[in-house]
C-alpha cells in the first residue's frame, strides 16, 4: 500500500522520519513518548519515536481502542476481547468482554474506558500473564520465579511456553 505515517517537525517544516503502514486511525503514544502504538482497522503497528518499526500485530476482529500501561505493554480492545501487545510483538488476551469499550487508560490491575453510551467504566484484569512474559523478556529472572512460585502460572503450558521462547533454563 501506499500509505504511512510521517513524523513532521514543524518548526523546521521537513519530514524527520515516516514509516509505511495500513491506513492509520488512532495514534497512542506511550507516557515516556519513547514508543507509538498505530492503530489501523485489523492492525497494530507499534514503533519507536523516530517511526522505526517494532513490531506488527494483526487482528481478524476489527480494533477498537487501545493505552499504555505503566510498565511499556500496549493494551487494546477489539468488539469482544481485551488484549495486550508486548514490545516484542507477543500479544495474547486478557479478558472476554460482554459489551463493546474503549480504553482510556491502563493503570495496575484497572482499565478505565468508555462503553458504547459514553459512561465511565473501570474494569479489572488479571496482568499475571502479561507482567510474566515482560519479566522473561526484560530478563528479570527473580521476578520470573516469584510469579511461578506465587501465582496460576503452573503447569505444562508455562513450561511449554519457557522452553519455546529459549528459557529452559527457567522451565
Amino acid at each position: 500500500s501506499d500509505d504511512k505515517v510521517v513524523l513532521f517537525d514543524v518548526q523546521q517544516r521537513h519530514a524527520v522520519a515516516e514509516l509505511s503502514t495500513p491506513y492509520v486511525k488512532y495514534v497512542v503514544w506511550s507516557p515516556d513518548m519513547n514508543q507509538v502504538a498505530l492503530l489501523s482497522k485489523h492492525a497494530i503497528i507499534v514503533a519507536n519515536k523516530r517511526l522505526q518499526h517494532s513490531c506488527t500485530v494483526h487482528e481478524t476482529i476489527r480494533v477498537k481502542s487501545g493505552a499504555w500501561d505503566d510498565t511499556g505493554v500496549f493494551v487494546y480492545s477489539t468488539l469482544n476481547h481485551i488484549k495486550y501487545c508486548l514490545p516484542n510483538g507477543d500479544s495474547g488476551i486478557i479478558r472476554t468482554l460482554d459489551v463493546p469499550v474503549y480504553i482510556t487508560k491502563v493503570h495496575l490491575n484497572q482499565i478505565y474506558c468508555l462503553d458504547r453510551d459514553g459512561k465511565n467504566r473501570v474494569i479489572q484484569i488479571d496482568t499475571t500473564e502479561y507482567m510474566f512474559k515482560l519479566a522473561l523478556l526484560q530478563r528479570k529472572y527473580d521476578q520470573v520465579l516469584n510469579f511461578i512460585r506465587g501465582s496460576a502460572l503452573c503447569g505444562q503450558s508455562i513450561i511449554a511456553f519457557l522452553q519455546q521462547k529459549g528459557f529452559p533454563e527457567v522451565a
